[in-house]
């Protein structure tokens, strides 16, 4: 099996320090605007709204530029932008609309920093397929481990050390990008000028269009299950005695999991090949399981086996979402390909906290329960109906 090429691993270093930039910052959004700004949940619900409604057109735009610029020059902007924004949460982070306002283009830029590394890895390593993308989803999570793990030690000593490490690990980010895109030599077209880049696209096939939509929606449906793990079943679990250094633990397994069971996760995806379809409905049965467990769940050992179920579903899905888009892509659609698996996370992300959270101010958890279990099978229904467009 061939090894990634050093413009990957530049990628992938790149995304593991991106991303443990903004694990520094995520997990106190709200208890910063609740405590230190004395603003409502709801005030502190509506900028996390703007921040994931921002990261969606900032998705969008990523994907579009890199497939009109190419992947440095739309790399070059984003990281530019990060880092200015963070300068700005840093000095600004004192008000609240300050702190919304640059919450919001942190969110912007950074989603413009997705589709583009992902396009990228794609075009540089084609070859590659789903290993390429798995390592960059890897990479995603060390992040968010080694962020989550640190970011509260250095908030114990002071809530206003995060926006100052924020910024330092975002300039790494910037450094390590612009000393590596030197070293990454892709194929022409990403380099190309718009006019030259507009005589290279291949129209748009209708199947590929329709299978994408597909793919995105079930893709956006599992997203909205995931997320209840960080919202209602957060609840859940406490009313059940779950501590929260229990539950806690439950999110380090998962990014262990993530980082550490790869070698024995590679016999198996070999076994797939590249029938991303067997991927896709597999991780998305292994999803179902993990969601008929936790209502029978009273106590952490069972949460933690449904953590353990999930986590194996999740290493099936989301890189292979990715892989699928890359393959679909046209010639000159690359970006805007992985724009929409970008927005389809985002927008699952977004609506998930306040619609899970709706459904169990009025009907309980179990009518929570009963919707999950649902939208997952509507997802493999959706997988179903695109798989017969998707050549393995």
């Amino acid at each position: 099996m061939p090894k990634l090429p050093k413009a990957v691993w530049i990628l992938v270093l790149a995304m593991a320090i991106n991303t443990t930039g903004s694990s520094f910052l995520w997990p106190f959004n709200t208890l910063y605007i609740h405590e230190y700004l004395g603003e409502s949940m709801t005030k502190a619900g509506m900028a996390l709204f703007v921040n994931s409604a921002l990261a969606i057109v900032g998705n969008y735009l990523g994907g579009k530029a890199f497939d009109r610029l190419g992947g440095k020059k739309t790399l070059v902007i984003s990281v530019i932008g990060l880092v200015l924004s963070s300068v700005g949460l840093l000095l600004f982070h004192q008000t609240y609309l300050g702190y919304v306002a640059m919450l919001g283009l942190i969110g912007f830029v950074g989603g413009m920093v997705f589709p583009t590394i992902y396009a990228m890895t794609g075009v540089i390593w084609p070859e590659g397929g789903r290993r390429a993308f798995n390592a960059i989803y890897v990479a995603q999570n060390v992040g968010v481990a080694l962020g989550t793990a640190v970011s509260g030690q250095i908030a114990a000593f002071s809530i206003q050390y995060i926006f100052i490490a924020n910024l330092v690990l975002y300039i790494a980010f910037a450094i390590i990008l612009f000393v590596g895109l030197s070293w990454i030599q892709a194929p022409a077209r990403m380099h190309a000028a718009h006019d030259e880049i507009e005589t290279t696209r291949t129209p748009l096939a209708r199947g590929a269009a329709r299978t994408m939509l597909l793919v995105s929606i079930g893709y956006a449906l599992l997203w909205f299950v995931y997320v209840q793990w960080q919202g209602t079943f957060a609840v859940h679990t406490k009313s059940l005695g779950v501590t929260i250094s229990e539950y806690s633990i439950l999110w380090t397994i998962n990014g262990a999991l993530i980082v550490f069971a790869q070698p024995l996760l590679t016999p198996i995806l070999r076994w797939f090949g590249d029938d991303l379809k067997r991927q896709l409905m597999t991780g998305t049965g292994i999803f179902l399981l993990s969601y008929l467990i936790v209502p029978f769940a009273g106590g952490f050992k069972m949460f933690l086996v449904a953590m353990i179920i999930l986590t194996i579903g999740e290493m099936f899905i989301w890189p292979a979402v990715p892989a699928m888009a890359a393959r679909l892509a046209p010639i000159g659609k690359e970006g805007e390909f992985q724009g929409y698996v970008n927005i389809a996370a985002s927008a699952g992300r977004m609506i998930s906290p306040t619609v899970g959270g709706l459904i169990y101010d009025l009907s309980g958890m179990s009518a929570v329960f009963l919707t999950l279990i649902g939208l997952i099978l509507l997802a493999g229904v959706v997988f179903l109906r695109a798989i017969p467009k998707i050549t393995s």
